[in-house]
């Protein structure tokens, strides 16, 4: 006879065996995992926070170079400014002698019975304006400024006769343009 042996317990155990190996592999694959992803987050944010750090001080670098860049920005300014006023300086030094020459040549330019009452200069643009006994008179004050070396291109803009002539003996009044030329506008010999 045979006798039977009951090989179900011991399966049951094998299989119990193999099971708790499966889950204990599970756990120390996932506790694994975990540490890993905790390592990898630990990792990003340490690198975040030096980042974070780099940037602070990036920008308080950046806020010292904005206010030192103002600062020469206002000194350039400041500079320029400076410079101008020189240059104006320079220029008013060197255009002395061409200003005297030109109110000498003004003086010896004007005709007897004419008068300027305003002379207003804009670079070499000069405007006349003045009173004269005649329309005569005002076309030799032409003359003599087209035959001046300072002036050049005199031309009459406007002329009025008075109605009722003044005590002075006054009986128009004009307007005058003429240029100066370039050798007395540059001061020159």
């Amino acid at each position: 006879m045979i006798a039977r042996i009951n090989l179900l317990p011991w399966r049951q155990r094998r299989r119990d065996r193999q099971r708790r190996a499966f889950l204990a592999q599970l756990g120390i694959i996932f506790a694994g995992f975990a540490s890993l992803v905790f390592l990898t987050a630990w990792i990003l944010d340490t690198r975040i926070a030096s980042q974070d750090v780099r940037n602070r001080f990036l920008r308080s670098g950046l806020g010292e170079l904005e206010r030192q860049a103002d600062a020469i920005e206002a000194i350039r300014r400041h500079t320029d400014e400076k410079l101008e006023r020189l240059q104006t300086l320079a220029d008013l030094r060197r255009g002395r002698t061409g200003t005297v020459r030109t109110l000498e040549e003004l003086a010896r330019t004007v005709t007897p019975g004419v008068h300027y009452t305003s002379l207003v200069k804009r670079g070499t643009q000069i405007t006349a304006h003045g009173v004269a006994r005649s329309n005569n008179a005002v076309s030799a004050l032409m003359r003599g400024l087209e035959a001046s070396e300072c002036f050049e291109a005199p031309r009459l803009k406007g002329i009025e006769e008075m109605r009722a002539t003044d005590q002075a003996g006054h009986a128009a009044v004009f307007e005058l343009t003429f240029a100066t030329s370039v050798s007395t506008a540059r001061g020159g010999s």
